[in-house]
């Protein structure tokens, strides 16, 4: 298998980059859209990636692409709409794994995916509660609101709070 012609990342090639060296993690280079690519003998339009380490490029399904936006929205504090951006994209690490379970036109074959991050880092909410509560006016809170990082303006109780005080604040 390592020695097949494959023009793009294939399964077998992220399970040998997790057996030699633990993780497949990668660096995106640029990512675009093409049509009419040679992807191992076969015409297709879509989304790749080019990675800055030595591998070949991938094909960028949309299940992988909600992934890497979403990992790109909180690594770079984007909105979802310049997240999904692939002119974004660039030099975000993401992590590749096999899966055995991909179904491709209705047969399972295994594919790649993209490991998740959680939307949501794991950071503290109480320097942004306490802002916010200190907020005496509908304008100051507006103010403070707009002073949050985007992963603080996620977190469930900075928007519950925030819309608590909305109503108080009237």
């Amino acid at each position: 298998m390592k020695y097949r012609k494959s023009t793009h990342l294939a399964g077998v090639d992220v399970e040998m980059i997790v057996a030699d060296k633990g993780k497949c993690i990668l660096t995106i280079q640029d990512c675009f859209f093409d049509k009419g690519v040679n992807v191992s003998g076969n015409k297709t339009d879509g989304y790749f990636i080019n990675f800055k380490e030595k591998v070949k490029p991938m094909v960028v399904n949309s299940t992988n692409r909600k992934t890497i936006a979403n990992i790109v929205k909180v690594k770079k504090e984007l909105s979802s709409v310049d997240s999904r951006n692939i002119g974004n994209w660039n030099d975000v690490a993401i992590e590749l794994y096999f899966d055995p379970t991909i179904k491709m036109m209705g047969k399972v074959t295994g594919g790649i995916k993209v490991k998740s991050e959680s939307p949501i880092p794991n950071i503290s909410d109480s320097k942004a509660l306490d802002l916010l509560n200190s907020a005496k006016t509908l304008k100051e809170l507006v103010t403070l609101w707009t002073s949050l990082s985007v992963s603080e303006k996620s977190l469930p109780s900075v928007l519950a709070l925030k819309e608590n005080l909305k109503t108080k604040l009237k």
